[in-house]
C-alpha cells in the first residue's frame, strides 16, 4: 500500500487515464520503496474544480497515504513535477498534495491488518 488519489480539472497530455495511473503507480512504488502490488492510484477528473477562485485555472489536488515515507519532501517534489509534465496548462502553484502517514495496524489488505 500506498494509496494515491488524484483530482484534476485538466486534460492529460497525450496519455489515457490507464497509462497515467500505471506510470504513476510505478513511480510511487519506486520512490517509496514499496511493492507495486500494494500501490493503488485513482484518477478523478472534475471540470468543476476551481483553483485560485477560477475553474479556468487548471490544477491538481492529490492525497497520498502510506505506511511510512522515506522523504516526504522528495516525494512531493517528484509528484509535483510529474503532474506538471502530464497535465495540460497546470502551473506549479496549482498543484496541491496532502500526505498522511498511516500505521500498519490501521491498514488491512485482503482481510488482514498489516501490523
Amino acid at each position: 500500500m500506498p494509496f494515491l488519489t488524484v483530482y484534476s480539472n485538466a486534460e492529460l497530455k497525450g496519455h489515457n487515464d490507464v497509462c497515467f495511473t500505471e506510470c504513476l503507480s510505478e513511480l510511487v512504488a519506486n520512490k517509496l520503496n514499496k511493492p507495486i502490488g500494494y500501490v493503488i492510484v485513482r484518477l478523478l477528473r472534475d471540470k468543476t474544480m476551481a483553483f485560485g477562485s477560477s475553474a479556468e485555472n487548471k490544477g491538481v489536488l492529490a492525497y497520498l497515504e502510506s505506511i511510512g515515507f522515506n522523504d516526504k519532501q522528495e516525494v512531493v517534489e517528484l509528484l509535483s513535477e510529474f503532474f506538471r509534465e502530464q497535465f495540460e496548462k497546470v502551473e506549479l502553484r496549482h498543484i496541491n498534495i496532502v500526505t498522511q502517514s498511516l500505521s500498519a495496524a490501521d491498514v488491512a489488505v485482503g482481510g488482514r491488518f498489516l501490523g
